[in-house]
């Protein structure tokens, strides 16, 4: 994993305002997810490297999200996915026809109002998760393996505490685009 210099963590304090040392701070904690996202990625053995090469992450990200969709509803809309993506509907559109060619997702008409299109992951899709799941969990065990549970259990509390923070500012404008 690439980490920031010992030099740059270790930085005395002196005549550093704590704005600048907490600029300091977010850029390198930028600097070790990027690392971790390396880490986690080149942990992934080549068989399912293998298996799940024709399936990029982001494709990944919008099956998850259409089986959690299908655990509340009956699927996703277009319109569904392309705010679960955080992007235009035509880019949504062309995510989903690409899950679709590779037969982990499926179109399906609304029984109510066949001007509905649901989209929900196949039998094929579902397995395929499920193999990338229990894989995911072990090269995520594996990386953090140099933490104690307490460790751990710090980290995950740290990051819930920024993940589930009101978005505020430009930030906020941001995740609304």
């Amino acid at each position: 994993m690439s980490q920031a210099p010992a030099r740059e963590r270790n930085a005395p304090m002196r005549n550093v305002t704590p704005n600048d040392r907490r600029d300091q701070l977010a850029h390198l904690l930028f600097d070790y997810i990027g690392g971790l996202k390396r880490r986690l990625m080149a942990s992934v053995p080549e068989e399912l490297k293998d298996e799940f090469g024709a399936v990029t992450w982001h494709q990944l990200g919008a099956l998850e999200q259409l089986r959690a969709a299908t655990e509340t509803s009956s699927g996703a809309t277009m319109n569904e996915i392309a705010r679960m993506q955080q992007c235009a509907l035509s880019s949504a559109s062309a995510l989903v026809d690409r899950v679709i060619r590779l037969g982990f997702a499926e179109r399906l008409s609304d029984p109510d109002d066949r001007r509905i299109i649901h989209i929900v992951p196949t039998k094929v899709g579902l397995e395929m998760l499920d193999r990338f799941d229990a894989a995911r969990k072990a090269v995520a065990l594996e990386a953090l393996a140099p933490l104690s549970d307490d460790d751990l259990e710090r980290l995950v509390h740290l990051m819930a505490r920024i993940v589930d923070a009101p978005v505020q500012g430009r930030l906020g404008a941001m995740a609304h685009d």
